[in-house]
């Protein structure tokens, strides 16, 4: 045998091996099957070129898919068909490889995601630094868009009070981490030991509500402040219809959060009309609570639809509406929406 058959040969099983051991590790998983064929070719031609190389008169001869073989042809195909009728069993190794690879991949994704959730949650419950601003709206004197950052209860001085309250108009107990807790609790007549004794706001609008059992959405009920009006300066709460609620399936925002907010405005407008002289509204982000919803749009609805409002409505007697940002993830959205900087 000659030294450059020999070396020929070395580097046809050399390359197989390399092409084998390439495709069993992670890259090559779920491809085995494919990647092993080119190298069960050079298998069977480096062993056809051997045995030829040694005894160059012996003779091979055959047929395969329709072909005549004869010599080092036959047989390498020879060797080819019986590698390639063995390979076809590991298909479904292939597959089942080709599936688990998927799978893990999209585990991977999906924990990514929830781990983004589960972080997102965590800077959500932050409660913000209480402050307050105000911008000018570009091209009206009149009117101002801002923001009030943390707990509602803090908050004094400004006329209304916006409730973002569920189609059914049943307001949350006073427990809960709610907006609508927060209005129920100390707008009611409390005793020595701060216990509610007197649930004024969910009372009126019980009494509101007493011939129907739910409201469309978007639809505005006006109440008294109850007690916020000595403790917080608020005039009216406006109840606005904002979460539609389904049997073990909780609470989802409503889909038309611009028309949440100009039936609101329209109703503090009645009111001004009367002579009440509501001059300032705080406007939670509306049906943000459960946090089934998306900070970033709902804070560009609304502030948009203030904006819109505003707009149509040059005379409107309302002069401020405040974003409300409980958190300071909230905080950080309203302000990329306002155009605010960090500092205020």
């Amino acid at each position: 045998m000659s030294v450059l058959l020999l070396a020929v040969t070395s580097g046809l099983i050399a390359a197989g091996i390399g092409l084998q051991v390439w495709a069993s590790g992670p890259r090559g998983q779920g491809r085995r099957y494919a990647l092993q064929l080119p190298a069960v070719l050079l298998y069977s031609l480096a062993s056809a070129l051997f045995l030829y190389s040694i005894f160059p008169d012996s003779v091979s001869e055959g047929r395969a898919m329709g072909f005549g073989l004869g010599g080092a042809a036959g047989f390498a195909g020879f060797f080819m068909l019986a590698s390639y009728a063995w390979l076809s069993r590991t298909r479904p190794h292939d597959e089942t490889a080709s599936a688990l690879k998927a799978a893990t991949k999209e585990n991977a994704r999906l924990r990514k995601r929830l781990d983004s959730a589960l972080a997102a949650h965590d800077a959500q419950v932050t409660p913000a630094r209480s402050s307050r601003c105000e911008i000018p709206i570009k091209g009206n004197r009149r009117h101002q868009l801002g923001m009030i950052t943390g707990n509602l209860a803090n908050v004094s001085g400004v006329d209304v009070w916006v409730n973002p309250e569920n189609t059914r108009m049943e307001m949350s107990r006073v427990t809960e981490p709610t907006i609508s807790a927060t209005i129920r609790y100390h707008g009611g007549t409390r005793d020595a030991g701060g216990h509610l004794v007197v649930d004024r706001i969910a009372l009126e609008l019980a009494e509101q509500m007493a011939d129907h059992t739910h409201v469309a959405a978007g639809q505005v009920l006006i109440t008294g402040p109850g007690e916020l009006r000595q403790s917080h300066g608020v005039k009216r709460i406006a109840h606005v219809a904002a979460v539609e609620g389904e049997p073990a399936s909780g609470f989802r925002q409503v889909m038309d959060l611009e028309r949440c907010v100009r039936n609101l405005l329209i109703e503090v407008d009645r009111l001004n009309e009367a002579g009440e002289g509501c001059r300032s509204v705080v406007l939670p982000l509306l049906g943000t609570g459960g946090g089934n919803s998306d900070l970033q749009r709902t804070a560009e609805e609304l502030a948009t639809a203030v904006v819109g409002y505003f707009q149509d409505h040059s005379a409107s007697r309302i002069r401020t509406v405040y974003l409300l940002a409980y958190t300071d993830a909230q905080a950080e959205v309203c302000r990329s929406v306002l155009s605010m900087p960090d500092g205020n």
